[in-house]
């Protein structure tokens, strides 16, 4: 699809030669996700759904996608097929049973949704006028599109010396609908359905989480959940030390509405309303029991060292992540700011010039009561710490299909995740039911957490 053919005149036309590389100059890549809703009518009777799976997933290997708008640099990076048919934008047919019957083959007409990720030199607003170019050159051609498909041919070793070759075949489909699901001004993630990488560290690096729930093992570790005696230890630990902070919050800084009101004191924060964040004494690491867990016995020890690459000097805070009843939903945020590299793209070509710096800190949640829709539970957006021009773009996460949650964990699952990585609390819908989570930071390269507390002791009067 040449979008340089159609249309160019809404905004070029007419321009100096000069006057437009001037524009360029002043332009910056724009990151766009585009979603298409497609058709597609076969002939073919199969309609086994192992079959339909097949189908899609070979299209999806296959397709090669074609955009050009040469005045722009347009660049497509990936592209994916949305499988999930209960996914949100399947659930925009408002639950139609024939459509979410409809499949690519089996004799009837298909529907297949794909996203594209692609990048052009733009400002900001200029995702739309991408949009209506794309869908005016879609509409003048009765919406009609021609999808290569590349067959592979394997070439035997023979005497003819036939090597591997490849044809294109020509598939009709019809294009529906397009919609723009998110732009940004750095490159942002396609979570795709594969499988984790073997080496631990590089996977880390990749995504920015590992989720270990369910009972079963993350790689790396001898085994998964922490023991239910250690965890109702913890528990009644955690109990302890929360009612402990609270009676000197409102002994001696009685001022504060408890719940309600903002504040950071060094051993406690407010996250929001009913949403608290409280440290342990790190001044009794050496004796504390807690400590030495997560010093040496935790199940995420080992993985977390390879993360952080064996540094010899490493820094443990413990702290007490809490809501109450009535809690609504975090805003998404990043514990800790980006230091070093981040992932930059050339402008004119929209190749990726660098890659984000190693985790310098990372976090692990640990469940102290199983979660779910009620009490609630976390969600992390894989890959988003490779860069912060991500920061406030949170709610475009699940429209990208790229959330991933510890939902459904039981007491003692945890998950390991990047200080960088983008996250947010889900609210506390219970009616008398605090949800605590213990959280182990682990940090190198002699960093200290200044951001997430203040500097004046909730035990001295205020």
């Amino acid at each position: 699809m040449d979008l340089e053919s159609e249309g160019e005149e809404e905004e070029e036309a007419g321009h100096e030669q000069q006057e437009q590389l001037h524009q360029n100059q002043r332009r910056r890549r724009v990151f766009v996700a585009v979603c298409f809703e497609i058709e597609e009518e076969s002939g073919n009777n199969k309609n086994k759904d192992e079959e339909e799976d097949e189908n899609a997933s070979e299209m999806e290997r296959l397709l090669d996608v074609k955009i050009q708008w040469k005045r722009r640099r347009l660049v497509v990076h990936e592209w994916r097929t949305v499988r999930d048919r209960s996914g949100a934008r399947l659930e925009e047919e408002e639950g139609d049973k024939e459509e979410e019957e409809l499949v690519v083959g089996g004799g009837k007409e298909g529907k297949l949704y794909f996203d594209i990720l692609l990048s052009f030199l733009g400002t900001s607003g200029d995702e739309s006028l991408l949009l209506r170019k794309m869908w005016t050159r879609v509409v003048r051609h009765e919406k009609r599109l021609d999808v290569f498909l590349k067959d592979d041919f394997g070439g035997g070793g023979g005497d003819d010396g036939r090597r591997k070759r490849r044809s294109r075949k020509t598939m009709m489909i019809t294009a529906k609908d397009a919609d723009v699901l998110m732009s940004a001004p750095c490159r942002f993630p396609f979570l795709k359905d594969e499988s984790e990488s073997y080496d631990l560290r590089e996977n880390f690096r990749a995504n920015g989480y590992l989720i270990a729930d369910g009972g079963t093992a993350a790689k790396g570790t001898s085994s998964c959940r922490v023991s239910k005696t250690l965890v109702d230890s913890f528990r009644m630990k955690t109990h302890e030390r929360i009612e402990v902070i609270l009676s000197a919050l409102r002994e001696n800084h009685s001022h504060v509405s408890v719940g309600t009101d903002a504040f950071a004191y060094k051993e406690i924060g407010s996250r929001g309303k009913y949403r608290f964040d409280a440290l342990f004494d790190k001044e009794k690491e050496e004796e504390d029991a807690l400590f030495k867990f997560a010093k040496s016995d935790a199940p995420w020890v080992e993985p977390v060292k390879d993360i952080l690459r064996n540094a010899e000097d490493i820094d443990i805070n413990i702290s007490i992540v809490w809501t109450e009843p009535n809690c609504s939903d975090q805003e998404w945020h990043c514990d800790g700011a980006h230091r070093g590299d981040q992932e930059t793209y050339d402008e004119q070509t929209g190749a990726l010039v660098k890659t984000h710096g190693p985790p310098y800190a990372v976090c692990v949640f640990m469940a102290l009561l199983d979660l779910d829709d009620t009490v609630g539970y976390t969600e992390f957006w894989p890959t988003s710490h490779k860069n912060a021009g991500l920061l406030g773009f949170g709610a475009a996460a699940h429209a990208l299909g790229g959330v991933q949650s510890n939902k459904n964990a039981k007491a003692g699952d945890w998950v390991v995740y990047d200080y960088r990585l983008m996250h947010r609390g889900i609210g506390n819908e219970s009616k008398d039911t605090r949800r605590p989570i213990l959280q182990f930071m682990y940090a190198v390269d002699g960093y200290k957490e200044r951001k997430n507390y203040g500097q004046k002791s909730v035990f001295s009067p205020g």
